[in-house]
């Protein structure tokens, strides 16, 4: 605050300077009293003026000590079979386009195989977990690359087809 005071006092005092010598002056020399009398008006002034002082940003309570943990050792990788989706695909509930479909298992997503059906005429069916998002079902291995030991993969049974509409009571 002292600072814009003595800047502004400075800048009077040049400019009482600059007019003294001339030979004649083009304006009225002010008084020190005059330029005193300013410079308090303009501190008072700035006192007085509003400024914008940020939130003060509550400290945490306690600080957070960094544990110091151990790199762990690599494992080896999923041993499980996975089923990676070629291109998007119906996930059913039984090994068949005559079951419902339930969700969609979507190009490049993965999901782990837990059981097979291989007495469909268009080839094999695999029941997957899904890694990430989305619900289990069957899938259809020709939309699918599987990777892994198709040994581990264990048969499966279908479940009933489901009915077709129920008939329409006739009156």
């Amino acid at each position: 605050m002292k600072q814009p005071v003595f800047a502004l006092f400075l800048l009077l005092a040049a400019m009482a300077a600059g007019c003294s010598s001339r030979a004649t002056p083009a304006a009225p020399t002010l008084t020190s009293d005059q330029v005193i009398h300013t410079a308090e008006a303009i501190a008072q002034l700035t006192s007085q003026a509003i400024t914008l002082t940020p939130s003060p940003v509550p400290a945490s309570p306690t600080a957070t000590p960094t544990l110091a943990t151990s790199t762990p050792a690599p494992t080896a990788s999923s041993t499980s079979p996975t089923a990676t989706a070629k291109y998007t695909v119906a996930v059913r509930t039984g090994p068949g386009e005559v079951y419902e479909q339930l969700d969609l298992f979507v190009q490049g997503q993965a999901a782990d195989v837990y059981g097979q059906y291989t007495g469909s005429p268009i080839g094999p069916w695999y029941f997957i977990h899904r890694i990430g998002a989305g619900k289990d079902g069957w899938v259809w291995s020709g939309a699918v690359d599987f990777s892994g030991n198709p040994a581990q993969v264990p048969p499966m049974d279908a479940p009933p087809t489901p009915s077709g509409p129920s008939p329409t009571p006739t009156p």
